[in-house]
């Protein structure tokens, strides 16, 4: 696994999904923190997160931690329909939900591509 994707909608996840399966890019999906924290522990290559800011259970803030502590080189970045993004902001870019999910992509995109070279 390469990519992490966490939201709790199913309909963010089905879209993100669709558009990275189109950029060839199979990612691990998560609809809870608890799901994305489980996903984090069995991932050697990581190579990047892209978090929503509300998980249901606990703020995507809080994965983004643990990735620091866990996978420090991992590069991380929100898609949310937050307006609180300050801390989020912290830790990489923050798309804006849904208008910027074609930059969420290309991000997730470049990150991989990247990571293969």
């Amino acid at each position: 696994m390469t990519v992490l994707v966490a939201d709790d909608s199913p309909v963010a996840r089905y879209a993100i999904l669709r558009e990275l399966r189109k950029a060839g890019i199979e990612p691990a999906c998560a609809s809870t923190a608890a799901e994305a924290l489980m996903a984090c522990a069995g991932a050697p290559g990581l190579t990047c997160a892209l978090l929503d800011l509300d998980l249901g259970d606990a703020p995507g803030t809080v994965v983004a931690e643990h990735l620091r502590k866990t996978h420090p080189n991992v590069a991380i970045a929100f898609f949310t329909s937050s307006r609180e993004t300050i801390v989020a902001a912290t830790f990489g870019p923050v798309f804006a939900k849904p208008q910027e999910l074609a930059d969420a992509v290309a991000w997730v995109s470049a990150r991989t591509s990247a990571a293969a070279e």
